[in-house]
């Protein structure tokens, strides 16, 4: 069997060319050992100079067997895809005053955390606003990795509210947000009941925040140009219910317990509504798929359809909200669909029009926008006329808002 070339490096690191690939010469860890949790070294380097050897989990009775050899989120660190989020951003000029320890700018932002309740809100109503954000900053205190995603985050708000200093905060998200995720992974030494709710508070924001980046993306190319970002997205995600999954015993004993459990409840919930009638059809009748990727897909639906139940409901719940499902959704994705995203599998295409049509509910929230009209749109051209039929539906909703 001819092997595949590839282009050979020649200052790549010895496990690299151990293994006959490509290595992409990262330092101090490449791409490559990073995702596969292999130790990185360079000719020119003793073992003792590189720090790129797993930490191995803790042992004890607090800690968790599962807990993988590498942060769930490390290949974030190394591939750093922030930078393309926002075409300007990059243009910014590194300024003293962002790299400083504390500074005026991340007093700005902090102080917008806890005065703007939009900033962490997803169209609810919390009437303990500042009691929550106050203990997420005590917590942060003790987890500076926690501390500069929630300040990334509100960089990333306040981007939203002012589009004339749009280029000034989106940098200061972008720097905030690089430097949350190097100190994540450096401390990376497993979940523990010292450490799981930061970990999840830090996961579950930097989760939305990705999220928010990538619904904002209006890219030359269509729907190829949008499915890299949303399939990154997707892999993001993977690593935020990595964490959430390896400390759930924990966090069950946490302050966190009644959100989760009301959240775990919520997503385990029997759909209601036949507002996915159509694309139940659909897969039931593709040829192709296997009996994984069958199932992914019926996942998904009923997912879906437990977030049209909840946008429709009449009353808003005491924990969640009408739009719970928006980012629960990316996060609860099964692998195998994944898989037919990347492949741009037209049945898997239409269920993510089926997502859009569920952004669209939530237009008004910043994190939205218009983010599922265009994605709807993107899919209309993509699949073209002989798909419109399983479209129509999509369309006809989103037409009815559209007149009001």
């Amino acid at each position: 069997m001819l092997r595949r070339s590839h282009k050979k490096s020649r200052r790549g690191c010895l496990e690299c060319k151990r293994r006959h690939v490509k290595c992409d010469e990262g330092r101090p860890v490449c791409v490559l050992c990073t995702m596969s949790g292999r130790t990185c070294r360079y000719a020119c380097e003793s073992p003792q100079d590189n720090p790129s050897t797993p930490n191995t989990p803790k042992s004890g009775p607090n800690s968790t067997s599962s807990v993988p050899s590498i942060s769930p989120l490390a290949i974030a660190s190394v591939s750093n895809p922030s930078w393309a989020t926002f075409p300007n951003a990059e243009t910014q000029q590194s300024s003293p005053a962002l790299d400083e320890p504390l500074n005026m700018n991340h007093m700005e932002l902090l102080i917008h955390t806890t005065l703007d309740k939009d900033v962490f809100s997803l169209g609810s109503h919390d009437t303990n606003y500042l009691t929550n954000v106050t203990n997420g900053l005590r917590i942060s205190l003790e987890s500076s990795y926690l501390l500069h995603q929630v300040l990334a985050f509100s960089a990333r708000h306040l981007a939203f509210l002012h589009p004339e200093r749009a280029d000034i905060y989106l940098y200061q998200a972008v720097s905030l947000q690089t430097r949350a995720v190097s100190l994540f992974n450096a401390s990376w030494n497993g979940i523990d009941e010292s450490n799981c709710v930061a970990m999840l508070l830090f996961s579950s924001i930097l989760g939305h925040h990705i999220l928010a980046d990538t619904l904002a993306k209006r890219d030359a190319g269509g729907l190829d140009a949008f499915m890299i970002h949303f399939v990154h997205c997707l892999d993001i995600q993977k690593g935020v219910h990595t964490i959430a999954r390896t400390a759930w015993p924990l966090l069950m004993e946490s302050e966190l317990e009644n959100i989760l459990s009301w959240s775990s409840q919520y997503t385990s919930r029997i759909p209601i509504g036949n507002h996915c009638q159509q694309v139940k059809e659909l897969i039931n009748k593709a040829e192709g798929l296997t009996e994984e990727e069958n199932e992914a897909c019926h996942e998904a639906i009923r997912y879906l359809q437990v977030g049209f139940d909840a946008v429709h409901a009449e009353k808003e719940e005491e924990y969640g909200n009408r739009f719970h499902m928006i980012p629960s959704w990316i996060l609860l994705v099964p692998p195998a669909l994944r898989g037919l995203f990347v492949a741009k599998r037209r049945e898997a295409l239409v269920l993510l029009a089926y997502y859009a049509l569920l952004l669209h509910h939530g237009r008004y929230l910043w994190q939205i926008g218009d983010a599922g009209l265009f994605i709807l749109c993107i899919v209309e051209d993509y699949l073209g006329t002989e798909w419109a039929h399983w479209l129509k539906y999509l369309r006809e909703e989103v037409n009815k808002t559209l007149l009001v």
